[in-house]
């Protein structure tokens, strides 16, 4: 049998945990589980209360280190920190990888060294018992996040694989905003290089638990939120002035989506109807004038971040209305004119919890 050790990819996975007791064991599975073994696996606990730790410390393949009360983004860039690899992938802690996600990310990688990072196409999922990944393969993908600027369409770290040297280039991890980190690592890092995607799924996200950090935002500070993001976005778009001054004025102008989009949420969070029909003007009017990316294309980006947004707070009969309103307004029609019609917000239950 060949030494694990010897074989190991000069790669590091690093591992945020808080109180994940219940998914940390089948995540470190899948992550021993892989074709191309990494050569370091860090565990950084962020003050967990449950077993995690325990359960970490029954793996040997595995550093732990503590770091409470730091929150997630701190605690992904104090693990950075503590790595030497030439190739870094932050881990949810409760997302799953297929067998094969480091080695054909990896592939990717030495196929083309310009790029920075490469990323996986990813399932979703709510219990890994249900989780089938279809046969995976490789096959590179042209992927730019600014194509869908001020949106971006990796969910979580998970399924990125990244180089250190352009993520130090970047200063590492952005962890000085834990509202807003990984939407300012994926613009910055592709601003310095491209990015390379595999066109199969070898990661795996599972669907918001109610422990999860950005499900407590959404339930609690939905709209707090969201003004968090449209201000990294709107720094993100100056900053990308300097370095390509041609797209300066049309990034800015891209994140003037942002401000009918926060009025939403914050009409939903006060069970306003006024102000979200109001909003819901203001949003078509702005998508009708945008420009890029595609008008159909930009009301699917607009409709998804909503709903993300949205989600945790509607109670399970809005959900139900919800879903269908999504799919008439993502339908054959290539335009924006007239997709609001079929939400009614005044019809909407108040949601049992509000902001502090």
């Amino acid at each position: 049998m060949s030494d694990p050790v010897a074989t190991a990819a000069d790669i590091a996975v690093i591992i945020p945990l808080f109180n994940g007791a219940a998914w940390i064991r089948q995540t470190l599975a899948s992550v021993l589980a892989q074709t191309l073994p990494a050569r370091e696996i860090i565990v950084v606990d962020d003050g967990s209360s449950d077993d995690s730790i325990a359960i970490v410390r029954s793996f040997p393949e595995v550093a732990l280190h503590r770091h409470p009360g730091k929150g997630t983004h701190q605690t992904r860039q104090f693990g950075f920190e503590r790595s030497t690899a030439a190739l870094v992938t932050f881990l949810d802690q409760d997302d799953l990888w297929h067998p094969r996600h480091l080695e054909l990310l990896s592939t990717l990688l030495r196929d083309d060294p310009a790029a920075c990072a490469a990323v996986s196409r990813t399932l979703t999922y709510e219990d890994e018992r249900e989780l089938h990944f279809p046969t995976p393969f490789l096959g590179p993908e042209r992927f730019d996040p600014w194509d869908s600027f001020p949106f971006h369409r990796i969910d979580t770290p998970s399924f990125v694989l990244i180089r250190r040297s352009v993520l130090e280039a970047i200063g590492g991890w952005p962890a000085r905003n834990a509202w807003s980190s990984d939407v300012q690592a994926w613009f910055q890092l592709a601003s310095l290089a491209p990015m390379v995607r595999n066109a199969s799924a070898t990661a795996a996200y599972r669907v918001q638990h109610r422990e999860a950090t950005s499900t407590r935002w959404r339930l609690e500070r939905a709209h707090e939120y969201f003004l968090n993001i449209r201000t990294s976005c709107e720094a993100l778009a100056r900053e990308r002035g300097l370095s390509h001054p041609a797209e300066a004025e049309r990034r800015l102008r891209q994140c003037r989506i942002l401000e009918p989009m926060a009025e939403v949420i914050e009409a939903l969070e006060r069970a306003d109807p006024v102000l979200m029909r109001s909003a819901l003007t203001q949003l078509e009017a702005e998508l009708t004038r945008s420009e890029s990316p595609g008008s159909a294309t930009l009301a699917d980006l607009v409709i998804g971040t909503l709903s993300w947004y949205m989600r945790p707070t509607l109670t399970s009969g809005d959900a139900w209305q919800w879903r269908p309103w999504c799919g008439r307004s993502t339908g054959a029609s290539p335009t924006p004119s007239g997709i609001w019609d079929g939400w009614c917000p005044s019809t909407r239950r108040v949601p049992t919890r509000r902001p502090s």
